[in-house]
């Protein structure tokens, strides 16, 4: 008959317990070990669907103050789609009033939106973001860690910059400007200063 309880099975359990007490006096100090793994930088939201929003159903609709939906909002969109905010829905709303043209931006995941914003609607079918961080592969990292694609040519002749590539404007002007998203052109075409 064989032995049900080896050195080797002693010494895996043993090796368990001590990982164990190790973890707890590591982090003894410490609410969670989420809290030690917490980002510093702003979470990435890639805007995959960017629209105008022509009408919202939004009676009751807030947001809390950490920045969920607290409850549905049914948005009626240019191209006579529809997108609903479900209750529990990341996002920011900056667009004061929802009565008037908003542009929607939002990461989706099928039809579901995963996270939106809700920004004001500026002339000629563009609206303004928040400064540019970084260009890679087609999307431009805002400096609040939203993603939104970019043209092949971003003007800059709203900004008073000895720059000659657009890398090196970023470099001498940093933070101290906003982009330009153009919805007939699908892209951040253009930077205020």
């Amino acid at each position: 008959m064989r032995q049900v309880i080896s050195w080797r099975f002693v010494a895996a359990i043993g090796a368990l317990l001590g990982l164990a007490l190790f973890v707890n006096v590591a982090f003894a100090d410490r609410e969670s070990i989420a809290e030690v793994v917490e980002p510093s930088a702003p979470p990435t939201r890639r805007a995959d669907l960017v629209a105008i929003v022509l009408e919202t159903n939004h009676e009751g609709f807030s947001m809390s103050a950490d920045g969920y939906a607290q409850s549905d909002l049914t948005m009626s969109l240019l191209d006579d789609r529809l997108a609903r905010v479900f209750p529990g829905t990341p996002g920011v709303v900056t667009c004061e009033d929802l009565d008037k043209p908003c542009a929607l931006l939002a990461e989706t995941l099928g039809d579901t939106i995963m996270w939106f914003a809700l920004v004001p609607m500026g002339p000629n079918f563009q609206f303004e973001l928040p400064a540019i961080e970084s260009l890679d592969g087609g999307w431009a990292t805002l400096v609040n860690g939203w993603q939104v694609r970019y043209a092949p040519v971003i003007d800059r002749s709203r900004c008073d910059s000895p720059a000659e590539s657009f890398s090196e404007f970023l470099k001498l002007v940093g933070p101290a400007h906003r982009a330009v998203y153009n919805l007939g052109r699908g892209a951040v075409t253009s930077v205020v200063c």
